[in-house]
């Protein structure tokens, strides 16, 4: 499925013509990101999240990029007589990411709008001894804003908040809500 809503993007952009084709484009972008918090609620009572991602991007035309990216994501909860919790996310996504200044331009600001899949493994139980969903499959809409800093002219620190929202329903996106830094090679 993700390669079929890759190939149906790559197509969509070749349908757009050669005038649109002809405008200064060919860089590529590799990017590393990871987010780390943890937070104490008391004695035994605790939660942690741990976020890595890597992607890719190729940029047809000279502020708009193309990103397959990839996110890996585990989410730990332990409140004591309450909660004791493990979520394992896989997410892998097709992005668009439109920068809002000229490419050079030191600091650069951007939004991203993408497609991807969710892959969720999640052990534990609940009070009363209910657990949550042992695996969860889902499309998800991906959105996001981030601020590219290049230190030289082909490495840029990069931050970026991006959403994850599940199923494509708009009420879930706090749910799985995300700030990652990291380190991009443009070239």
């Amino acid at each position: 499925m993700f390669f079929r809503v890759v190939l149906i993007f790559f197509a969509a952009i070749l349908l757009q013509g050669r005038e649109a084709l002809a405008l200064p484009f060919g860089q590529f972008e590799i990017s590393i990101g990871f987010s780390y918090s943890t937070q104490r609620y008391g004695t035994d009572s605790y939660s942690w999240n741990r976020r890595i991602g890597a992607s890719i991007g190729y940029f047809p035309w000279s502020v708009t990029e193309i990103e397959l990216a990839f996110q890996d994501v585990v989410d730990r909860t332990k409140i004591s007589g309450f909660q004791d919790t493990t979520f394992h996310d896989q997410i892998y996504s097709v992005n668009v990411v439109q920068q809002l200044v000229p490419k050079e331009w030191p600091v650069q600001p951007y939004l991203k709008l993408g497609v991807g899949q969710l892959n969720r493994e999640a052990t534990g139980s609940y009070a009363f001894g209910s657990s949550p969903p042992a695996i969860l499959d889902s499309i998800t809409i991906i959105t996001g804003a981030g601020l590219r800093i290049y230190i030289t002219k082909i490495f840029a620190i990069r931050t970026e908040a991006t959403s994850y929202i599940q199923g494509g329903v708009l009420d879930t996106w706090d749910k799985n809500l995300a700030f990652n830094v990291g380190l991009s090679v443009v070239f």
